[in-house]
C-alpha cells in the first residue's frame, strides 16, 4: 500500500501537505477533527484524496487510520508528535512531523529503540525550517573539509496575518528562550534578542532577524559535534512582538491552569483559530530561507550558501510560508514511499535525507534556489 496519511490536514500547512501529495500522483487518507473542513479540502484537492474524521490523542483510532497507508505525515500541532510516534510504531509505519521546537523534539529522540523496533523511521521537524534547513547543512558540511560555523535565517516580505501558521507555535517562538551553539557550548539566548542584520536575495534586502527557539539546535549539536558556532535567528514584524508582549503582560500566554480549570493559553489559541480562519486572506510576497555554512576547504576559509525563495502561489492561493513549509513534508513522504529514504529509528533531517536527492525533488517545485560558494585562497 503507497498512500500517505496526512494528519491535521485540513491545517494551514497539513492542507498544502495534502494538495502537493496528490498532484505528485500519491494517494492520500486526509484526517482531521472536523468533516466539514475535511470536506472543502477534498473538494480543493479533487481525485486521489479520502477523508476520515480522527482525534490524534484516540490511540486505537489512529492506529486504525494509520494502518491505511504506508507512510504518516503529521501536520498537527507538535504537542502531538509522540502521539503520532507512538501509534505509528504499534501499525508498523513511518513518521514524520513538522517540528518539535527544541524541548519535543529532545523527547522525540528518546523514542529511537522503540522505532527501531518497529522496523520504521521517524523524521524530526521536515518542514521548511527544521526540514529543508537541516538537509541544507548536511550539504554544506559534506562540502567543507571542515565545518566551524552555522547559520540559519529566515525573512520575509509577505504581509497578512500576524499569525501566518500554528498561532501556538508562533506564541512560544516569542515567548521561550532561545538556543544557540557559541564557542562549542549551548547557550540560552532571552527571546527575540540577539538581534542582527541579515541580508537576504535583493527581493528581500537586509532585514532584521531575532533568536528564537528552534528545533535545529536540538539536532545540528550533536550531528556535527565539530560546529562550534550555530545560529538560528528569524525576521518579525515589529508590530507582531508588540501584540505577542501585550498578551503575555495580560497573562493571556500562560500554559497553567486557572482555578476554574481553563488555560488561558488554550482560550486563547482556540479563538485565535476560528477567528483567522474566518479572515483567511492572499498573503503576498516572498520568504527566503537562508543557510551559511563556514569552514575549510584546501586549507582556505570558505563559505558554502543556500537560499530558497518562496513566493505566493497563485494558483493555489497559499502564502510562501505555507508553501515553503508544506512541500518538504511531501518530498521526504514520496522519498520514504520510494525507499530513496531507509534508516529506521528517530532521525532528524540532516542524518537520513540525502542532500543531493533532496535538492533534485526540490527544483521541480516552485521555489527558486541559489547555491554559492565562496573560497578566501590564501596569497
Amino acid at each position: 500500500m503507497n498512500k500517505v496519511v496526512v494528519l491535521g490536514a485540513t491545517g494551514t500547512i497539513g492542507k498544502v501537505i495534502v494538495k502537493d501529495l496528490v498532484e505528485s500522483g500519491v494517494e492520500v487518507v486526509a484526517a482531521d477533527l472536523d468533516q466539514a473542513r475535511l470536506d472543502e479540502l477534498a473538494a480543493w484537492v479533487g481525485k486521489g484524496v479520502t477523508t476520515v474524521t480522527l482525534n490524534i490523542r484516540d490511540f486505537e483510532a489512529s492506529k486504525d487510520v494509520l494502518r491505511q497507508g504506508k507512510v504518516c505525515v503529521n501536520a498537527t500541532n507538535y504537542v502531538f508528535n509522540l502521539d503520532a510516534m507512538k501509534a505509528a510504531s504499534a501499525v508498523g509505519v513511518s513518521v514524520l512531523d513538522l517540528g518539535g521546537l527544541f524541548k519535543y523534539t529532545n523527547e522525540q529522540l528518546k523514542l529511537d529503540a522503540q522505532m527501531k523496533e518497529a522496523n520504521v523511521l521517524s523524521i524530526t521537524g521536515m518542514g521548511s525550517d527544521p526540514g529543508t534547513s537541516n538537509v541544507f547543512c548536511r550539504y554544506g558540511v559534506n562540502l567543507l573539509d571542515t565545518a566551524d560555523e552555522i547559520h540559519i535565517r529566515y525573512g520575509s516580505t509577505s504581509s497578512g496575518t500576524t499569525f501566518a501558521f500554528a498561532a501556538d507555535t508562533i506564541i512560544d517562538e516569542a515567548v521561550k528562550p532561545a538556543i544557540a551553539v557559541k564557542n562549542g557550548e549551548l547557550v540560552e539566548i532571552a527571546p527575540l534578542a540577539d538581534e542582527e542584520f541579515t541580508h537576504f536575495h535583493e527581493d528581500l534586502g537586509i532585514q532584521k532577524t531575532y533568536s528564537i527557539i528552534h528545533s535545529e539546535l536540538a539536532t545540528l549539536p550533536s550531528s556535527f559535534p565539530q560546529v562550534k558556532e550555530i545560529t538560528y535567528k528569524d525576521t518579525w514584524d515589529p508590530a507582531t512582538i508588540e501584540k505577542i508582549k501585550m498578551l503575555e503582560e495580560l497573562a493571556l500566554v500562560d500554559t497553567n491552569e486557572l482555578e476554574d480549570g481553563t488555560v488561558p493559553r488554550r482560550q486563547l489559541v482556540s479563538l485565535l483559530t476560528k477567528v483567522l480562519a474566518k479572515k483567511e486572506k492572499p498573503v503576498w510576497g516572498v520568504d527566503s530561507l537562508l543557510v551559511e555554512i563556514k569552514g575549510i576547504k584546501n586549507g582556505n576559509s570558505t563559505t558554502v550558501r543556500l537560499e530558497l525563495l518562496t513566493r505566493y502561489h497563485q494558483d493555489w492561493a497559499v502564502s510562501p510560508t505555507q508553501y515553503a513549509t508544506a512541500i518538504p513534508a511531501s518530498i521526504a513522504a514520496q522519498m520514504l514511499l520510494k525507499g530513496e529514504i531507509t534508516e529506521k529509528g528517530v532521525q532528524p533531517p540532516e542524518l537520513c535525507v540525502d542532500p543531493e536527492t533532496y535538492i533534485s525533488y526540490l527544483k521541480n517545485k516552485n521555489v527558486e534556489l541559489y547555491i554559492t560558494i565562496s573560497e578566501t585562497k590564501k596569497q
